[in-house]
């Protein structure tokens, strides 16, 4: 049996005092606000993980599943968030919407396959998009217990048992890196994928493939990975790691809010993974 997580303290969604961090009230408060919403959410995940054979499931496309408890999710942070901000829009992997500022980007799992065979590594993903861009972005990890947030121009940070740390990506660019890839089936990234992975090998690189692309940025980002390159990506997958990743230093893909989709990456400024956007 799978402990429900507490990701939350009552201190778990701001920063240190020590940090020398000060947010300004208006912010602060919409960030301790999503915090506790992704936090329950994750607990939600949870108690569907386990019982997940007994989920109902649909195919969205090959190797695309969507379950009931990937809609039950994105319902309760629809609701939560209509209540706490009314004037705000949505965009949901799931349940759809349109990108009008402000809006509320979500993938409730991220991960759905993993989440279906039993596999940990699956996350939800709220983000914020206002007029300037994207103001909020908060993974949470529901089987490891972790919340891992960043907020436009203050840093980015994790709450794991009631303690929040500022986020310190790697800073190796070079040398026998650890890397993430996707693999989908859309047009071109399974080939695509074959030849980043070939070229990795060459250069005394490791790969790893997590099935989760906001997890892989987010393992960026909290210094669990020296790089990322997602082929093929949709907007609520890496909206919110997106900005983790930025407010942490890294090198990272313009934001899809224009396309919807499209290739994303993150790795440390100058790194030779800068290879694997280019057009092989």
């Amino acid at each position: 049996m799978i402990r429900e997580v507490t990701l939350l303290n009552k201190q778990g969604a701001a920063v240190d005092s020590s940090s020398g961090e000060k947010v300004s009230g208006q912010l602060k408060q919409m960030v301790e606000t999503v915090n506790m919403i992704a936090g329950k959410a994750a607990n939600i995940a949870i108690k569907w993980f386990e019982q997940r054979d007994d989920l109902l499931i649909e195919t969205k496309g090959h190797h695309d599943w969507v379950s009931q408890a990937d809609r039950e999710v994105e319902r309760y942070i629809r609701g939560a968030l209509h209540k706490a901000f009314p004037q705000h829009h949505f965009l949901g992997e799931e349940l759809g919407g349109e990108l009008t500022p402000p809006c509320w980007v979500i993938d409730p799992i991220d991960g759905t396959t993993n989440f279906l065979y039993g596999h940990g590594d699956f996350v939800v993903s709220i983000a914020l998009i206002d007029e300037h861009g994207t103001a909020i972005g908060v993974i949470a990890n529901p089987i490891q217990g972790r919340l891992i947030y960043g907020f436009r121009g203050k840093g980015a940070y994790e709450v794991k048992n009631g303690l929040t740390r500022r986020l310190v990506p790697r800073t190796n660019a070079t040398d026998e890196l650890v890397v993430g890839l996707n693999l989908n089936y859309q047009l071109g990234v399974a080939e695509e994928y074959l030849k980043n992975t070939q070229w990795l090998i060459k250069q005394g690189h490791q790969v790893r493939v997590s099935g989760s692309a906001a997890w892989s940025m987010t393992q960026v980002a909290c210094g669990e990975l020296d790089g990322c390159y997602l082929g093929h990506v949709y907007i609520w997958d890496v909206c919110a790691a997106q900005l983790i990743c930025e407010e942490v230093g890294l090198a990272v893909a313009p934001a899809l809010s224009a396309t919807y989709a499209g290739p994303m990456w993150a790795w440390p400024q100058g790194s030779v993974l800068d290879y694997l956007r280019r057009k092989i």
